[in-house]
């Protein structure tokens, strides 16, 4: 059941017509449909297409990874800098354009702009067909204020009944618990969805602390829970359309904050939010050629942070007073409030094929989000909230234009877009102010991008693509949050102008295929956004200038033998501040041409699998040994100024290893997993400390 977590399904501008399902045909397919990707898997459909995309298919993401951020850590010019263990916060870097530029999508629906009580690590990988890593060029469909990529995860499509249902126990106190069911009423018509979810961990495991010289700790106050649920009702061929689905999801999350520099013992995150989506869907609407979608959400949203202690304390036990005298541990101000959050969003995609050769598609999304916080501890003590109240209207327009030409050699896929941003809210005039000026915040701009695929022969092609893209910036970069971030109206659009070139060679034999795609990228960023230290505690997102990068992609997928399936990749991402003078001065900038910091630039994974049906002659068996291993490079923790520069982020090479054993037809899989197996110590983002080894064992039953 797709919407038993996630309450937002869609699909893809170009690729979702290639589906199996007579109810996902669109235009794509009819321009293609017997033609150079007949019998094409849809991994091989989708990279095919001019995009630059990776494709991560079923078979990938059922090995060794227990999450989403798992399996993307191993692709080809991916990076994901984690701040710990389970459900700890994360940021995804695509070809070293990351966070708020790149979009995350559930079946082309943005989960981070409907709500942040969903994250990919929340989707359970038994859920997954398919994860589309698309890098420089988002597609029409998709929409969004993503930029330098994005990442859709394609969820299955069941069949009419169907019982899916696990249990994974690991190391640090880890559960993960997951259920699927769904059945179709014939004397309705109708399909019901139902199912749901737990994680847990203590992530507990130990650190080094390099902040505090060495000292080794064992994490304390990192606890992580979440629940999930949801429903759906489906009608085919019903009340004139092909599909309609309403779908409804709940979230409640726990999360502790652990201390790193000094410890934290109660400041922890919590949050409950519900929503509900309704999808509509026809082929040939109004007239032959013209497929409609249509997708209305809401969500709603509490949630809020508890900090208020009394007191503090270091490493050694040492005591000290709480960071202002109405208590403490994180901030200069208390809390322990709510925010209430409120998203209206609706999506249309229309396409229309009127010839054999050409299509036309229109994508209109329209969003509307409304913040009212909410803390009567800090009105209690201080008189006034430092959270204030806001609201945010976005628009987005795409036009696309697919087209073959050369007997069906050359694929074209043209995409232009229009942004339109509305932001109000509350800012206090100066630092720590306790009264606050209305402002309101506005921008609209245009992007444009083509993307070319040339097929030379039946095995080789060439894909380019040129993208002149932009972003807008969100609340919080405008805004700020009332006290510690504070407001920077100014901030200009983020504008970037990317190339890729590449090739890929595909080759099927008797027992399976190879795959090779080599891909050079470059991309010039302007008005580039970092948050930067401003008064005092407070931090403020400025407009960094321009950053450039050039870089190098490859990646091999093979089955070697029936038996033995084997990959590698590798990426060289070269990232540079070009900015000649330093900002709002005539002085020459000391950074210039220098490698961006906190960024990797050069990292590779390589696994294999090994697999036997029927081992030692036990029929209905399935027998899976896998293993992968990921490096990545030191680099710099902050610019390198001097030769003597020694802040580093050291290397990094991790082994991870799992078997698989399937009985019984597939309706009972048990997996064993070890990660780090090496316990390697390793670290992300400005010296976080990741886990080291850890285990985990996992029962699966399905019965369809």
């Amino acid at each position: 059941m797709k919407a038993a977590l996630i309450p937002l399904l869609g699909l893809l501008c170009f690729t979702s017509v290639l589906a199996t399902q007579p109810d996902s045909t669109s235009h794509v397919d009819k321009l293609i449909e017997g033609v150079t990707v007949q019998g094409k898997s849809m991994e091989r459909q989708l990279r095919s297409l001019g995009l630059p995309i990776s494709v991560i298919s079923l078979r990938q993401i059922q090995g060794t990874a227990s999450s989403v951020e798992d399996i993307l850590t191993r692709t080809a010019g991916i990076t994901l800098r984690q701040t710990g263990g389970v459900g700890s916060s994360s940021r995804l870097s695509v070809r070293g354009l990351e966070g708020k530029r790149i979009g995350i999508y559930i079946d082309e629906q943005p989960i981070g702009e409907l709500s942040e009580a969903i994250s990919l690590n929340d989707i359970p990988l038994d859920m997954i067909e398919r994860i589309e890593v698309y890098k420089g060029i988002v597609p029409n469909k998709m929409g969004g204020n993503s930029m330098g990529g994005a990442v859709n995860i394609v969820l299955k499509e069941y069949p009419a009944k169907y019982l899916d249902a696990s249990y994974e126990i690991g190391s640090f106190r880890t559960h993960r618990l997951n259920s699927v069911l769904k059945f179709h009423n014939k004397a309705t018509g109708l399909t019901f969805g139902i199912g749901g979810g737990l994680i847990s961990s203590a992530n507990n495991y130990w650190m080094t602390l390099p902040q505090r010289q060495g000292i080794r700790v064992q994490r304390d106050h990192d606890q992580f829970r979440k629940i999930l649920a949801g429903g759906s009702i489906t009608a085919d061929n019903k009340w004139g359309l092909d599909r309609w689905k309403f779908e409804t999801f709940f979230a409640n999350t726990y999360r502790e904050l652990q201390g790193l520099e000094t410890p934290i013992d109660s400041a922890y995150n919590h949050g409950i939010s519900i929503g509900a989506n309704l999808l509509a869907r026809k082929q040939d609407f109004l007239f032959p050629g013209l497929d409609f979608d249509n997708e209305l959400s809401f969500v709603f949203s509490r949630s809020g942070l508890h900090d208020r202690a009394m007191e503090r304390r270091d490493w050694d036990g040492t005591r000290y007073p709480p960071t202002s005298s109405h208590g403490g541990e994180l901030q200069h101000i208390p809390s322990d409030g709510y925010g209430h959050t409120y998203i209206f969003a609706d999506k249309l995609y229309l396409n229309y094929t009127f010839s054999s050769t050409q299509a036309l598609s229109f994508f209109a999304r329209v969003s509307s989000t409304v913040d009212r916080p909410r803390d009567e501890y800090q009105l209690h003590t201080m008189g006034f909230e430092a959270n204030r109240p806001g609201s945010v209207f976005t628009t987005t327009l795409g036009l696309g234009h697919e087209a073959y030409a050369l007997q069906r050699k050359l694929l074209s896929s043209l995409t232009a877009k229009w942004y339109y941003y509305k932001s109000r809210g509350e800012i206090a005039p100066y630092f720590g102010a306790n009264v606050f000026d209305p402002i309101e915040v506005h921008n609209s701009d245009f992007g444009i991008n083509e993307a070319l695929r040339y097929q030379l022969s039946k095995t080789l092609s060439l894909k380019g693509s040129l993208a002149w893209d932009m972003r807008l910036p969100t609340t919080e970069e405008l805004l700020g949050n009332g006290y510690l971030i504070i407001p920077s109206s100014s901030l200009q659009p983020e504008r970037a102008l990317s190339t890729n070139l590449g090739m890929l060679y595909q080759q099927s034999y008797e027992y399976g295929r190879t795959e090779i795609e080599i891909n050079a990228f470059a991309n010039h960023l302007k008005h580039m956004s970092r948050l930067v230290p401003a008064m005092g505690p407070a931090v403020q997102y400025m407009s960094f200038g321009a950053m450039r990068t050039f870089g190098i992609e490859g990646e091999i997928k093979s089955d070697l033998t029936p038996y033995l399936y084997a990959y590698a990749n590798a990426t060289y991402q070269d990232l540079r501040d070009v900015r000649l003078l330093e900002p709002g001065s005539q002085r020459p900038n000391a950074t210039y041409r220098k490698r961006m910091p906190n960024i990797p630039y050069l990292l590779g994974n390589a696994g294999f699998e090994l697999h036997q049906t029927n081992l030692f002659g036990l029929r209905g068996t399935n027998t899976r040994l896998l293993c992968d291993a990921s490096y990545i490079h030191w680099y710099f923790y902050d610019f390198e100024v001097s030769r003597f520069q020694e802040r580093r982020i050291p290397t990094s090479f991790t082994i991870d290893a799992g078997l698989e054993y399937s009985l019984d037809g597939g309706r009972w899989v048990i997996t064993a997993k070890a990660k780090n197996l090496l316990d390697r110590t390793h670290y992300s983002e400005y010296y976080q400390p990741l886990p080291g080894r850890s285990f985990s064992l996992k029962i699966r039953y399905l019965l369809k």
